[in-house]
């Protein structure tokens, strides 16, 4: 995958201080750096031979709201302070609504995010995320949170209003795909165009529209291209991520993980081998992995701990580290994780 890459078209983060939203005219916060990033997916090498491609999408949506924490009302339901919503709003099916912690008073809240299910004036109610059973172990009175839009399949490739710039196809096997990686097996998409029933959906199975499936901020995404010679253009505008963000990865399974940053990072970057609960191991059997797409095939690594040899390193084959293996912005990693869930607390790799 080529990338055309133009972050943070500039916005000075120390002049710029603006009220966000007419619903919280007492609440200020800095303004994001903005800008998009361009992802170039080449074209089938013949009618027999697609491209396949890791995709993630870094970039938030501008907030609909930012405020504070105060109060947690139950397990899965707190209050703003200064929200004047409209019960309903930020609960709609076409147009889901992330949660997202900004900023906290418990460090370890900080990049949570949780689906908004409903919403009253001034009350969120959510749904918990993976690995969290109470709202009240992920969130914190004074902590500050942004509603956004999420990103979903229409968002992101296209819908009649934007037509998709991937291969519409009335089969899966005549379309480009989309797979999303449901914890178990990858779950398939494509958009029918005018030539699929019923026409110009994103479908899976039946004939429901799934236009509005969730593209979560930690999910990565594959994407098998069909149409022969002919590359696909996919943008993603918003806002750069000014906290440290978090991600989870799941218990003895499988995850297919976004690289959550603007920028490119490293296999050692990611950080996986600072949790103590990350299997280290003397050969890639034993340990638990990271498995990065070359474009034909996943190449794995593992870090050796102090049980492997060398010791200490991000392995794939010789002895040589392997930790500056770049992830690049845009693209994802497969974990395989052998131990209990986790959830990866990732610093900005970047200065404001």
């Amino acid at each position: 995958m080529k990338f055309s890459t133009s972050i943070f078209r500039s916005i000075s983060l120390a002049c710029l201080v603006a009220g966000v939203g007419v619903a919280q005219a007492q609440t200020t916060a800095v303004t994001n750096p903005v800008g998009f990033i361009t992802k170039t997916i080449a074209g089938a090498i013949n009618a027999t031979t697609p491209t396949n491609t890791t995709l993630s999408f870094p970039l938030y949506n501008a907030p609909d709201f930012v405020s504070s924490v105060v109060s947690i009302d139950s397990n899965t339901q707190f209050t703003l302070n200064g929200a004047s919503w409209v019960a309903g709003q930020f609960a709609v099916a076409s147009a889901p609504r992330l949660v997202r912690v900004k900023s906290s008073v418990t460090a370890s809240n900080i990049g949570r995010f949780f689906l908004v299910s409903a919403n009253t004036t001034n009350q969120l109610t959510v749904t918990l995320a993976d690995g969290v059973t109470d709202i009240h172990a992920a969130l914190t009175v004074g902590d500050t949170c942004e509603v956004v839009a999420a990103n979903t399949l229409g968002s992101i490739f296209g819908t009649l209003a934007n037509l998709p710039t991937l291969q519409a196809g009335a089969t899966a096997g005549t379309a480009d795909n989309v797979l999303l990686f449901n914890g178990t097996t990858w779950v398939t998409y494509y958009w029918t165009g005018s030539v699929g029933t019923p026409a110009n959906i994103w479908k899976q199975a039946g004939n429901i529209d799934r236009s509005g499936v969730i593209i979560y901020p930690d999910e990565a995404v594959f994407v098998i291209r069909r149409a022969v010679g002919s590359s696909a253009v996919i943008t993603n505008i918003g806002t750069v991520s000014t906290s440290a963000e978090q991600s989870f990865i799941a218990a003895a399974g499988s995850t297919f993980l976004s690289n959550r940053f603007a920028t490119d990072l490293t296999i050692g970057g990611l950080g996986l081998q600072n949790l103590p609960e990350w299997l280290a191991g003397s050969t890639s059997s034993t340990a638990d992995k990271v498995l990065s797409w070359n474009g034909t095939t996943w190449v794995t690594y593992y870090w050796t701990g102090s049980v492997g040899t060398p010791n200490n390193i991000w392995k794939q084959a010789g002895n040589i580290d392997r930790s500056g293996v770049a992830i690049p912005a845009g693209t994802g990693v497969f974990i395989i994780h052998a131990g209990a869930s986790l959830n990866l607390s990732q610093a900005l790799p970047y200065s404001l």
